[in-house]
């Protein structure tokens, strides 16, 4: 988070050997930061990027958001401007989601802001789009963009449902189609590390149509799509004996796309990618 950062501890975090930094923007204007309820000012951003720059970083992320609420499509145009102008590696754009039980969903019920409607958010996606493939980001992901060979290994793990293990205080993983994570309480967890015995807390099997699904609309979210043979390696049954109907109403619809094995969402689909997402989630398998 920038507000946070100072030269010392993004020293420190060089020399111990971390070698990627995403930090958080989200916008330029301090007016919309202090909506979201962010600590930093544009101005505290810009010098902690450059201390990290500094400390030895070459490899930094930039968060950055729009749909926020009285954020213009110009307000939107300044942020990426500015964002390139320092020149990091990767660019994580997303569109505000409004959650239930969320300071903001409290103040868009009581209209005191007013939700973005869809043209200027649409607008809003494909400028980021066209300006960063422009300056040579690569659109990998549908909210992520990278200079080439900057793509996040990290969350391309994610993407294609693959598993991770979380080391640490409260460090999540997903393993063997479990998801679970380690105890919260420090104390806890420092006497059963210490014992080597630490407890996986919250454990969640997924089913089989869970398995599916995730492995669907988190691969969909790459603009390289799934290669189906990878479905059929790791569940032992095609693609189309699970989902050929949906695949087939998708393709129909102009929402998917399939070539050399690859199925992967169209232009139109990424704009609609969470209609298509909606066709693949089964109750049971």
């Amino acid at each position: 988070n920038p507000g946070t950062l100072n030269a010392k501890n993004l020293s420190e975090m060089n020399s111990m050997y971390f070698n990627r930094l995403s930090m958080g923007l989200q916008a330029w204007q301090d007016r919309l930061l202090k909506k979201l309820g962010r600590i930093h000012t544009a101005e505290e951003f810009e010098t902690n990027f450059c201390q990290a720059r500094d400390a030895g970083f070459k490899n930094i992320n930039v968060d950055i958001m729009f749909s926020l609420p009285e954020q213009s499509f110009e307000d939107w145009q300044e942020t990426i401007e500015n964002v390139i102008r320092l020149k990091p590696e990767h660019i994580s754009s997303y569109s505000l989601i409004i959650e239930e039980g969320t300071p903001f969903y409290d103040l868009y019920e009581k209209e005191v802001y007013q939700e973005t409607d869809e043209e200027l958010d649409r607008a809003m996606y494909h400028t980021a789009v066209q300006i960063l493939a422009e300056e040579d980001y690569h659109q990998y992901e549908i909210s992520n963009f990278a200079k080439d060979g900057k793509e996040s290994r990290h969350n391309r793990i994610y993407w294609r449902d693959e598993g991770y293990l979380g080391f640490g205080l409260g460090a999540h993983s997903y393993w063997e189609g479990k998801r679970f994570h380690n105890p919260y309480d420090l104390h806890t967890y420092m006497e059963q590390a210490e014992n080597g015995n630490v407890s996986m807390e919250d454990v969640e099997e997924l089913s089989l149509a869970d398995q599916y699904g995730e492995f669907m609309f988190m691969g969909l979210r790459l603009t390289e799509g799934i290669e189906k043979k990878r479905f059929a390696q790791r569940f032992g049954v095609d693609m189309e004996d699970v989902y050929g109907m949906e695949i087939e109403k998708c393709k129909k619809e102009g929402l998917l796309e399939e070539k050399a094995g690859w199925l992967r969402l169209t232009e139109r689909g990424l704009d609609l990618s969470n209609q298509v997402f909606m066709e693949f989630l089964k109750e049971d398998a």
